[in-house]
């Protein structure tokens, strides 16, 4: 701000010289109070209206300033808000297992195959001689129409293996096999569709089973590719199952039923209906194969081997 030349003006007159000449009374002095300057003046009344409007606003804001009585508390954190948790493929619940009415219906899984040719394929491979005694030849064959989940090849090993296995018939020390893919077996193990393992093996119960009909052991696909209840998905061991059993008939081995409670069940027991005396003789007992199976409670455990 620049200042205003009235508020400083000098006195014009000289001062008196110092050889005791009486000063001139400055006009300045001799004024009465109430002509003091103007500017003075209306700083004085700046001031004051300054004072009052301070006062003014300290007793408004005291008014209105809130006590620590009235002063509502502050406001409490909102708590972070949960995130909502995706399920993790190991949380996500399964799906309940299906329930069976009966333990010889089919499991569900993958298609399997209805029809074939009828026509039999033989499966490259052979073997030495495995076990002791009188050696049984065999071929192994697929019809064709019917392809292997996992293919012939694996097929043909998985029943090679079962039959070399020491708990199996050539475990025993009675029974030699040997497997051949030239001239005519003692033996033909045959991997069938559906409808042909329907009539090889009958189904006057209508249940897909698996056979040994003379010279040839049937193979349903429907259980190769499925498996049974009774096995509850283990699809290798019901596999091994299937081999030993309609082989054993081969060997001239019938059926047996479950003789130890909560034991392993004979391999010659029908597993693919169940490991129950009692469920087997009622799906069984209107039919002779049934007759020598008691109503006595006893449950096996799932067993593929003859000699476990």
């Amino acid at each position: 701000m620049e200042s205003d030349p009235r508020l400083y003006t000098r006195d014009t007159e000289p001062l008196p010289s110092l050889n005791g000449h009486r000063r001139r009374p400055s006009r300045r002095a001799n004024r009465p109070a109430d002509q003091a300057p103007r500017s003075r003046r209306l700083a004085s009344v700046v001031l004051a209206v300054t004072a009052v409007i301070g006062l003014v606003a300290g007793l408004q804001f005291a008014a209105n300033r809130p006590t620590s009585a009235d002063t509502p508390a502050a406001p409490a954190s909102a708590p972070a808000q949960a995130r909502p948790e995706t399920p993790s493929p190991t949380n996500t619940p399964s799906p309940p297992a299906r329930t069976y009415a009966s333990s010889a219906e089919v499991p569900d899984g993958a298609p399997v195959p209805v029809a074939g040719s009828g026509v039999w394929t033989v499966v490259p491979g052979t073997s030495g001689v495995v076990g002791s005694g009188r050696v049984r030849t065999y071929r192994i064959e697929i019809e064709q129409g019917v392809t292997p989940p996992e293919g012939a090849a694996a097929f043909a090993q998985t029943v090679q293996a079962t039959l070399a296995d020491p708990r199996s018939w050539t475990g025993g020390g009675a029974v030699a096999v040997r497997r051949i893919d030239r001239g005519e077996p003692a033996l033909h193990i045959r991997l069938a569709s559906q409808q042909t393992a329907r009539s090889r093996c009958g189904y006057e119960i209508p249940i897909d089973v698996s056979c040994r009909n003379g010279d040839t052991v049937y193979l349903s696909s429907v259980r190769w590719i499925r498996g049974a209840v009774a096995f509850d998905g283990d699809l290798t061991s019901y596999r091994q199952y299937m081999v030993n059993h309609e082989v054993g008939h081969f060997f001239g081995k019938r059926h047996r039923p479950c003789t130890t409670a909560g034991g392993p069940a004979p391999v010659m027991m029908q597993q693919t209906f169940s490991t129950s005396n009692n469920e087997i003789l009622d799906i069984t007992a209107e039919y002779p194969q049934g007759v020598n199976i008691p109503r006595d409670g006893k449950v096996c455990t799932p067993n593929p081997w003859p000699f476990p």
